[in-house]
């Protein structure tokens, strides 16, 4: 059943040119959309009313200059299941924080948390 919901998620953020990351953790998902607003607005919707998830919880809703994750694995919506893959996220974390971008602080600050709390 994850791994339909991984493709069906990397094909229609593609499609809807969203890009960012999932990270599953101990039957807990943790969500970076960014976008065009109203897509991702649509999109966010979507999920709220998906009988599959419970317990949604909106940390952040800013607009920002560019796209955090456009320079990222290509700009594909990344999904993470596994530790190991996080090698890649956390160099790129660091190259941005050099940037002293205040939104990129903020979603690193709450994916750390994520991670360190669902581990």
């Amino acid at each position: 059943m994850i791994s339909e919901l991984i493709e069906s998620v990397n094909l229609n953020n593609t499609k809807a040119h969203i890009t960012g990351l999932l990270i599953l953790k101990n039957n807990h998902f943790f969500q970076i959309l960014e976008g065009e607003s109203q897509k991702v607005d649509v999109l966010f919707e979507k999920i709220q009313k998906d009988k599959r998830h419970s317990g949604i919880i909106k940390l952040l809703d800013t607009e920002i200059d560019g796209k955090i994750f456009n320079d990222y694995n290509a700009g594909k919506f990344e999904i993470f299941q596994k530790y190991a893959d996080m090698k890649k996220l956390y160099l790129y974390f660091n190259w941005i924080k050099n940037a002293d971008y205040l939104p990129a602080k903020k979603l690193i600050h709450l994916t750390t948390n994520f991670l360190k709390h669902n581990s």
